[in-house]
């Protein structure tokens, strides 16, 4: 019996996905929480971005983004 041997080409594809899915999950969790803070539903922003293709989707969003609200800064006296 053969022992698989794992090649070159086969652990760059790997990483290669690896690190797109990685890639993946910052920027939606960068929108979804953006969205979150701007008022709006995360989850809809997020898969808006997902399903419009993740880098198209993202530009779309930080350019058509609303203008976040000032908060107020509670000071103690």
């Amino acid at each position: 019996m053969e022992l698989m041997m794992i090649d070159v080409t086969n652990m760059l594809f790997l990483l290669m996905v690896g690190l797109y899915m990685v890639l993946l999950g910052m920027i939606l969790a960068y929108v979804y929480f953006d969205a979150r803070q701007r008022g709006l539903n995360g989850w809809l922003i997020a898969g808006m971005t997902f399903f419009t293709g993740t880098i198209a989707g993202a530009l779309a969003w930080l350019l058509l983004r609303p203008k976040l609200k000032p908060q107020p800064i509670p000071v103690k006296r």
